[in-house]
């Protein structure tokens, strides 16, 4: 059978432990000394082990009691702790951060790590999402700075990185070499379309092997060598890597790296998270 401990109760013990009797306990709680001394005794009872002990004129701790009140000063700071945890804000102001899958990695731990270390009282919420959702979100409120990758930037964006668009697939993957060239996309993908435009336009017959609005089942078909995608230079999915084709494959467009502010958010906190994007990007 389990047995509980009262917390009110070994509060109690740890008072009369401290003043050494019933009723300056009594006094130190607010409570009657009759209270404190019927606490004291269902305690021993439930326990059926003398916890207190008179010592000449004052009230003591039996060895018993020592090794229960050691465990109470620290079931009571676990209390105190979870109670403050419920009632304190774990942080003084929040921002929602939307970014575009293709760049999340390795760029953005690196953001949210600078940021806690420079505003530790700062909670980031972080959405993926690509990059036309992500301005429409913007405009609609939902995010308060969003990261996209873009051919130009659009109308309020900054600029804050270049990278090259390269056709990848499995680590040493030779399915590139075949025709029609195996291609592994989702419809949802940003990159497919200037993939395949650019595929068309240097008479490279291709063809989709995944059929699929799933972006982590068309990687899984790069990762297992059955098809070509296009990911940007820095992408560190693992499984696939940039193919050296020597120029069997048509060059790719450069994608700019863009953030965006919602206007109500606080602009010298804006600043930062640029300054903080800016570094992240170019190291």
């Amino acid at each position: 059978m389990h047995r509980n401990l009262d917390l009110v109760s070994l509060r109690t013990l740890i008072a009369v432990a401290e003043t050494g009797g019933m009723t300056r306990a009594a006094n130190s709680l607010h409570m009657t000394q009759s209270a404190v001394s019927m606490q004291m005794k269902r305690l021993e009872e439930h326990l059926s082990v003398q916890l207190l002990e008179r010592d000449g004129r004052k009230v003591v701790a039996t060895v018993e009691g020592d090794r229960l009140i050691s465990y109470a000063r620290r079931l009571l700071d676990i209390n105190n702790e979870a109670i403050r945890s419920l009632s304190e804000s774990l942080y003084d102001a929040s921002i929602t951060c939307g970014i575009s899958d293709d760049i999340l990695h390795p760029c953005m731990p690196a953001i949210v790590g600078k940021l806690r270390q420079s505003q530790p009282r700062l909670g980031v919420n972080i959405e993926l999402e690509c990059s036309h959702y992500l301005l429409r979100g913007l405009k609609n409120g939902l995010y308060d700075v969003i990261f996209t990758t873009e051919l130009e930037p659009s109308q309020g964006g900054e600029c804050i990185d270049k990278q090259a668009l390269l056709w990848m697939t499995q680590s040493n993957g030779e399915c590139w070499k075949q025709r029609p060239l195996p291609v592994a996309f989702s419809h949802h993908s940003m990159f497919r379309k200037p993939a395949l435009e650019a595929l068309d336009q240097a008479n490279i017959p291709w063809i989709d092997r995944t059929q699929t609005m799933n972006d982590w089942s068309a990687l899984a078909y790069s990762g297992a060598d059955l098809g070509v995608r296009a990911e940007l230079e820095n992408n560190c999915l693992n499984g696939i890597s940039a193919i050296e084709h020597d120029g069997a494959l048509p060059a790719l467009p450069d994608y700019n790296v863009v953030v965006y502010f919602s206007p109500g958010l606080n602009s010298e906190l804006a600043q930062e998270i640029a300054v903080v994007a800016r570094e992240a990007f170019s190291s």
